[in-house]
């Protein structure tokens, strides 16, 4: 019965074992779910929605191929479709209806008339816009996983002008976990065991079987067995003998024919593959290219967004800090150089003009003020403006590498169109222990007040045309009460005292005016906390030199005569000095005044009077 038992036990082992180790062999179900398409029109760029790419769960990894060279980027939904605007591309999408499987699918968008000025705007390239949060460039196939959340897709170009690669794979990670096959591996294991605790008993007992089993007679005194029955006897016991033996060899060969099997089963087992697939990358077995493809992981930051709030914020943390390690690569080689036509490429508005004209001065003034240098970074405030269109603002606060004896330098950003590039608009350096006012979190952003708001105590433009009438005539200007005094730097440099002085100084036979000059800047605001808002604005003064005596002369010096050419006049010179402001102004109905956070002011332009 043992035995019987024992061999029942083998083939429930075996059977368990050879579904287990079957659960992780020939029944293991696939590890991705791979897609593909190809392309043939030609088009320069391809676009890979979001909704394509969160089709399954999972990473994403995409290999791309067919072009010498391969360049992807990843953004906003929105923004990548904002920068295609205007241009003919191929759109990926997925189609899970086909009853042979899920497959890609491949449709050519053609360029619309309403994207003209957009593509007019910028290069063809998409490389190096600052839509996108990454970039890579590949050359040759390119292969990378993502982990791009809803709301972000992919745009991939080779230079966009050449046709963009025509071959795209799609792969997501499939869960082929088999929670089953280690159940059945240790069922099968205990049967084996339990078989061979069976044929170990049943042949246990068998050879106690063997045994005599009762007293052998007693011999007669004498000779008892004569030669030929001695060895009749021997004979017979030795035949006895063989006969058990050979029965024994009878009952435990095929025991461990079972217990060989049993155990190269539990062996198949042990050595089965039983991998555990990560997630995050897939091994991509048929690349669309022949060329070694690039493979790498990419996982954005997700923008965190109130649905109440609107428009998401124009950048990101991470996206600016990328813009900001752009502008002050550019600006730094610009400053180097004194090249004002590379200062354009990341600059516009009052920014480009004060500090192409310092430029110009330093080159015959070299004692002139540099200006102050644009750090990468850190940004210890980004207020970014909550929009889905274009023009875009972004206000950010750098804090500079030598922050004891440089002040940090806020930056008003603006980006055009959806082409253009972010470039600095304004480069104001904060005033001493200048306190900011709580502003909205990155990831909300804030909106953009018009110049004729009534949400604040004081208009931008009120604001700037009072501030201008206090520099010229102090404490006699009907705005005086309205402007915080303290911790105003700029009053005490070129204010009224300061133009006083300067007349006080000058000869009889000159006379110096001072008037306000309109300034060609956009005044900007953006609403903070508590409904208050900063108010970047550029406004312009003319200091007028004029010869009022025959044969007298006036004679220039320092950055006047660098710019104006002159060192001396018979008739007199005009200069043009401009200030950046940035202000913060209280909500209507607030008491309070409205307060200088910082400025830059500068020499910017001279002339001989006419």
């Amino acid at each position: 019965m043992r035995f019987i038992l024992a061999i029942f036990a083998f083939v429930v082992a075996t059977a368990l074992i050879g579904i287990g180790i079957a659960e992780r062999t020939v029944l293991l179900p696939p590890s991705s779910l791979t897609v593909s398409t190809t392309t043939s029109d030609g088009s320069p760029y391809l676009y890979i929605d979001g909704d394509v790419l969160q089709a399954e769960s999972g990473n994403q990894t995409v290999s791309l191929g067919g072009t010498s060279t391969v360049f992807a980027a990843y953004g906003r939904t929105d923004d990548v479709k904002a920068w295609l605007n205007g241009s003919t591309y191929d759109s990926v999408g997925f189609d899970a209806s086909d009853s042979s499987g899920r497959t890609l699918t491949a449709t050519t968008v053609a360029a619309t008339p309403d994207g003209e000025a957009n593509v007019a705007s910028g290069s063809a390239n998409p490389a190096g816009s600052d839509l996108w949060l990454e970039e890579f460039t590949s050359d040759g196939a390119m292969n990378r996983t993502f982990n791009l959340p809803a709301g972000y897709s992919l745009i991939v170009a080779t230079d966009g002008t050449a046709p963009a690669p025509n071959s795209v794979q799609i792969s997501w990670p499939l869960d082929d976990s088999t929670p089953l096959a280690v159940p059945f591996l240790l069922a099968g294991a205990f049967f084996l065991i339990a078989g061979l605790v069976l044929l170990l008993l049943g042949l246990h007992h068998l050879r106690k079987s063997q045994g005599p089993r009762r007293k052998p007679p007693a011999l007669p005194k004498g000779k008892r067995f004569s030669s030929s029955r001695t060895n009749a006897i021997e004979s017979g016991v030795g035949r006895r003998g063989r006969r058990s033996i050979s029965r024994s060899v009878a009952v435990t060969v095929p025991g461990v024919l079972l217990v060989s099997f049993a155990f190269g089963g539990q062996a198949h087992a042990a050595t089965a593959p039983a991998p555990t697939p990560e997630p995050t990358v897939t091994t991509q077995t048929s690349a669309p290219a022949t060329d070694a493809p690039d493979v790498s992981t990419a996982t954005p930051t997700p923008v965190a967004t109130d649905a109440t709030t609107g428009p998401p914020p124009a950048v990101t943390e991470a996206q600016l800090n990328g813009i900001l390690a752009k502008i002050s690569a550019s600006t730094t080689a610009a400053d180097a150089a004194s090249d004002a036509t590379a200062l354009a490429a990341r600059m516009t508005g009052p920014a480009l003009d004060l500090r192409t004209e310092t430029y110009a001065i330093r080159k015959t003034f070299p004692s002139y003020a540099a200006p102050q240098p644009i750090p990468a970074g850190p940004s210890s405030v980004i207020l970014p403006q909550a929009t889905d269109s274009w023009p875009r603002t972004v206000f950010t606060i750098v804090e500079n590498p030598d922050d004891k004896t440089v002040a940090p330098l806020s930056l008003m950003l603006i980006q055009d169109t959806p082409r253009s590039v972010y470039k600095v608009y304004y480069a104001i350096a904060l005033e001493p222990n200048t306190t900011l006012p709580p502003v909205a979190p990155v990831t909300i952003g804030t909106s953009k007040l018009a110049n004729d708001t009534k949400l604040l105590a004081e208009t931008p433009a009120d604001v700037a045309a009072g501030y201008a009438d206090i520099l010229a005539v102090g404490e006699a200007s009907p705005y005086f009460s309205q402007f915080d005094a303290t911790g105003d730097t700029l009053r005490t440099s070129v204010g009224a005292a300061f133009k006083a002085d300067k007349k006080a100084n000058l000869k009889n036979t000159a006379t110096l005016d001072y008037a306000k000059v309109a300034g060609e800047g956009e005044s900007i605001a953006l609403a903070t906390n508590q409904s208050g808002a900063l108010v970047a604005l550029n406004i312009r003064e003319s200091e007028t030199a004029k010869v009022v005596e025959a044969g007298a002369t006036v004679t220039v010096k320092g950055a006047v005569a660098a710019a104006s050419g002159l060192t001396v006049s018979s008739k007199g010179t005009e200069a043009i000095y401009d200030y950046q402001l940035l202000f913060y102004i209280p909500p209507s109905g607030d008491t309070s005044k409205v307060i200088l956070l910082g400025f830059a002011q500068g020499l910017l332009s001279a002339k001989e009077l006419p």
